[in-house]
């Protein structure tokens, strides 16, 4: 009997093998019979493995936690503040205000957008001496520099303005970045030189993020008569940490580099471009002016502060120590608007507003428009000056 079941359960054994053999396509079962041996062993080194699989998963963690989460909350804070348009602030001016001007309106392609520009000359005064290509800071648009221009146009210039891309009157669904006022401006002035103005003396001026833009734009090889910039920083990466720990403290440094490579993906080696490089390239006549005590601009940001980095010997430096960041708006109308806004509280923010116009909006919220739009003449005849002998020179 016990002979007779061990038989039984050797003939089953063989069967079971020789089923799973065909089955799987093994005409041997003796090779299924390695196989299974072989995928013990595999078993066997795959829990050798496992050292390697938590170091390669740390790793991973690491990074996820060192470069990705930062890098997404970068792209986060990025879009907050970048993508958005600008729209015109709530104290604007306009030609309606300066009826003696002539406004032509005309648009210029850059990089893909559509710039509102306006050409702007006294009915009376006009004499053709020179052209003025007086550019725009953040959260505004031209409308806001409109007494600047009136300044210039009562002494007979033609003063081209322009609204960034992303900003008033401008294409672009978004202002996209700091590098923006750059690029745009390189577009301006090539327009300028291959049209009906090319042969008019061209002078500069550009105020905040357009003083970085204009001394920035150098750097693409144009040359005009002269440049001033006002309230300029050098470059991107300073400003935006200024901005950064004045908006989350000083652990908002951490993001910097990333910044940066948001930047670099979206302009490329334009990004990279500081004010002082193009005035140094430029190597014609530029005044850099900045007061110490701006607090949008810090003087620790400013091109002027890089003095000892300037090797172009036209480059002029005006600093001041009580004009805050305007610059072209008297110490009266200063104290005025700072004692207008002292404890008042700000408004909310819009669905969808820009935060940079938020900021220029909630800072002359309480303040009248005498003092918002005031001109110290004093100041823009330092300017103004500068730009006459630069013309004396040029005859």
């Amino acid at each position: 009997m016990y002979k007779y079941r061990k038989i039984r359960y050797r003939a089953m054994i063989s069967y079971n093998r020789t089923s799973k053999a065909t089955l799987f396509g093994i005409d041997n079962a003796r090779t299924l019979y390695y196989n299974n041996v072989m995928g013990n062993r595999v078993k066997t080194k795959s829990k050798n493995n496992i050292p390697i699989k938590i170091a390669v998963f740390i790793v991973y963690v690491l990074l996820c936690w060192t470069f990705i989460i930062p890098l997404i909350a970068t792209v986060f804070v990025y879009r907050y503040l970048f993508y958005k348009r600008s729209d015109k602030t709530e104290m604007l001016l306009s030609v309606k205000d300066y009826p003696e001007l002539i406004c032509d309106e005309f648009k210029v392609q850059s990089a893909g957008n559509e710039l509102a520009c306006f050409l702007y000359r006294d009915r009376n005064k006009y004499d053709g001496r020179a052209l003025i290509l007086l550019c725009h800071g953040l959260g505004c648009s031209h409308g806001n520099y409109l007494n600047r221009a009136r300044y210039f146009t009562d002494r007979g210039y033609a003063v081209m303005m322009f609204d960034i891309s992303g900003c008033g009157a401008s294409g672009g669904k978004v202002m996209r970045g700091l590098p923006q006022s750059h690029v745009d401006i390189h577009a301006m002035l090539g327009y300028i030189e291959s049209s009906e103005y090319k042969d008019m003396p061209l002078l500069v001026y550009g105020h905040s993020w357009s003083g970085f833009g204009t001394a920035a734009a150098l750097n693409y090889g144009h040359t005009p008569l002269a440049l001033a910039t006002a309230s300029g920083f050098d470059d991107c990466a300073s400003i935006m940490r200024f901005q950064a720990e004045k908006m989350a403290g000083k652990q908002a440094v951490m993001m910097m580099p990333y910044f940066s490579l948001v930047q670099r993906m979206l302009y490329g080696k334009a990004s990279l471009y500081r004010g002082v490089d193009g005035i140094n390239k430029y190597g014609g006549r530029v005044l850099i002016t900045h007061s110490k005590d701006d607090p949008t601009v810090p003087y620790k940001c400013s091109i002027a502060l890089r003095k000892d980095r300037i090797t172009n010997p036209n480059a002029e430096i005006l600093l001041y120590d009580d004009r805050g960041h305007t610059l072209s708006r008297s110490v009266r109308a200063e104290d005025n608007i700072k004692r207008d806004c002292a404890g008042r509280p700000r408004r909310k923010m819009y669905k969808n507003e820009c935060y940079f116009k938020w900021e220029v909006d909630c800072h002359y919220h309480y303040c009248s428009r005498d003092d918002v739009f005031d001109i110290d003449e004093s100041f823009m005849d330092a300017v103004e000056s500068f730009y006459a002998k630069a013309l004396e020179e040029r005859r």
